[in-house]
Order: structure tokens, then C-alpha cells, then sequence
């Protein structure tokens, strides 16, 4: 990969993976990071007031390659078909590719109430 080339597609295995009507089970994922027009798209009506379905529409638009399905056939039906732990997994992959693997929370002590922030590796969250 040269300076000039932009990386956008990533590819992970699934921690469960996505088994089709066929029974076979599809484990490696590419995605690609989310464009302004996926954001538009989520503004739409029947999705903004449907947290599930604009999870389910955004990754549809995402998933470059699930196993052997790619583009097309990866849909809004095959996004829904999929196991929440994987959707959750994406969802976090997908941050991380935006934002990095850091996250910052509140923390509070509870031995001494003292409030403080902490840097999480949203990362261990998914380890085999």
C-alpha cells in the first residue's frame, strides 16, 4: 500500500457468523467505512424513529463480503439474519475504524466518590 492509497474495506471474522437458508455458515466479513451518504440515508423517516431497522439498513450498506455472499446479496434480509452478538461486533468495528479503538467513559470510585475519566480499548470487548 502506497501513501497515496486510502484504506476502506476491512475485513474480520464474525464471532458467530451469519448460517444462510442453506445451512452454511459464513464467518469472514468485509466492510467498508461509512459514507455520508449512508449517514443521509439513515435520516430517512422509517428508519430515524427504528434504532433495529437503521442498524440493520446501515450494515446492509456496509458489508462488502460475508463468506461467499458479496455486494447484493448481502441485504436489509441477510443484515437482520444475523446474530446480535456479529451485528454488535460490527457496530464496534465500525466505530474503531472511525474514531480509533479508545473510547472515553466517566468513572467513579466507589470507595471515594471521586469522579475521573478512563480510556477503554473497546477492542478487549471482543477478544476469542
Amino acid at each position: 500500500m502506497t501513501a497515496e492509497t486510502v484504506r476502506t474495506d476491512y475485513t474480520f471474522e464474525l464471532p458467530k457468523g451469519y448460517v444462510d437458508e442453506k445451512g452454511e455458515v459464513h464467518k469472514e466479513v468485509s466492510i467498508r467505512e461509512i459514507t455520508g451518504a449512508d449517514q443521509e440515508a439513515m435520516l430517512s423517516p422509517q428508519l430515524r424513529n427504528n434504532p433495529a431497522k437503521m442498524l440493520t439498513a446501515l450494515l446492509a450498506r456496509v458489508i462488502v463480503k460475508l463468506g461467499s455472499l458479496e455486494g447484493r446479496q448481502v441485504d436489509t434480509r441477510v443484515a437482520a439474519g444475523m446474530y446480535k452478538s456479529d451485528r454488535d461486533f460490527l457496530i464496534m468495528k465500525l466505530k474503531e475504524i472511525d474514531s480509533g479503538p479508545d473510547m472515553e467513559i466517566d468513572v467513579e470510585c466507589p470507595d471515594c466518590g471521586k469522579k475521573f475519566k478512563a480510556m477503554l480499548d473497546i477492542s478487549d470487548f471482543f477478544t476469542q
